[in-house]
């Protein structure tokens, strides 16, 4: 038992909800955009259970190579900590995340080979893998070159949602790409805040991520931008592109927003405020969380009870 919670702590469970949401609103976009289909809740399962396991493999992989690169070490945040307090070998975890991979490849290869165009589900699983695999492995290290905010906006936002999607209705459409956007925001909100409260410890090691490359005062900007674009987009969309107006009930997660952008903004400022801003990651999180319930809640009621 302790080995299995010893893996589980290493492959990052409190992150899972950036996977979670992603197949399940390719789903219901699916249900709601396809009059007369019916959901395949096998397929729903295995998707939801692939990109959550893809999701664990490149967390596993993330904390290989970050503790490799030093960008882990003792006295840094972040990541599991399974490796930085030698609870587990570096190799263990390595196999660990190619397992994941491989065990999330054959869900969606099954997938693929079991519904029409299945092709196409492939090119779009092999995005999100290259997106996930490299994003701290070489060649492409997409996190220490200032590509990793690019990196998870793409995978836990449109592809996720385009594949879940894609899975049910067997042909491609914008709507999830689309409506995938003010999600994708928030997650890459969390990423950014990490990379926001890690700007010194990162800054000593051989990487660049966004918030090294602007600074400080420019990340802080970055992050009330990225949180507010969630709004924002729903309300393009809401405009532009036939998103029910109901959807507008993802204001009700507001207020938490702005306490998390008053948070970034009192960084260094406010002393006391300095112990609160070690969980911005996790806060921002919760924020993606109740936003993107919110925004699922919308979509069904639209469907099932304003339709």
């Amino acid at each position: 038992m302790a080995k299995v919670l010893l893996w589980w702590r290493a492959a990052r469970p409190f992150s899972f909800t950036v996977s979670v949401l992603p197949p399940i609103l390719g789903g219901v976009i699916a249900k709601t955009e396809n009059s007369g289909m019916k959901l395949d809740w096998l397929f729903f399962a295995l998707a939801l259970i692939g990109c959550v396991i893809a999701h664990a493999g490149a967390n596993l992989i993330a904390d290989y190579f970050d503790f490799k690169k030093r960008v882990d070490r003792e006295g840094t945040l972040g990541s599991s900590g399974v490796l930085v307090s030698n609870l587990m070998e570096p190799g263990k975890v390595f196999i660990g995340a190619i397992i994941a991979y491989i065990i999330a490849s054959g869900i969606g290869i099954y997938i693929a080979a079991s519904i029409p165009n299945g092709g196409v589900l492939i090119w779009i699983i092999l995005i999100g893998a290259v997106l996930g695999l490299f994003y701290t492995a070489e060649p492409f290290s997409f996190k220490y070159h200032a590509l990793g905010d690019l990196a998870v906006f793409i995978s836990f936002g449109p592809a996720m949602t385009l594949g879940a999607y894609f899975v049910q209705a067997h042909h491609f459409s914008w709507a999830p790409v689309l409506y995938a956007i003010p999600v994708a925001f928030l997650v890459d909100a969390i990423l950014h805040s990490n990379n926001l409260r890690d700007i010194k410890n990162d800054s000593v090691v051989n990487i660049k991520t966004v918030a090294i490359v602007i600074g400080e005062r420019n990340s802080k900007f970055m992050y009330y931008g990225l949180v507010l674009s969630a709004y924002v987009s729903v309300v393009v969309l809401i405009i532009a592109n036939g998103l029910p107006a109901i959807s507008l009930i993802t204001l009700l997660s507001l207020p938490l927003a702005l306490k998390l952008i008053r948070l970034v903004n009192l960084k260094n400022r406010v002393p006391e405020q300095q112990q609160q801003f070690v969980m911005i990651d996790a806060a921002t999180a919760q924020l993606h969380s109740v936003f993107g319930i919110l925004f699922l809640i919308s979509l069904l009621v639209q469907h099932f009870v304003i339709h």
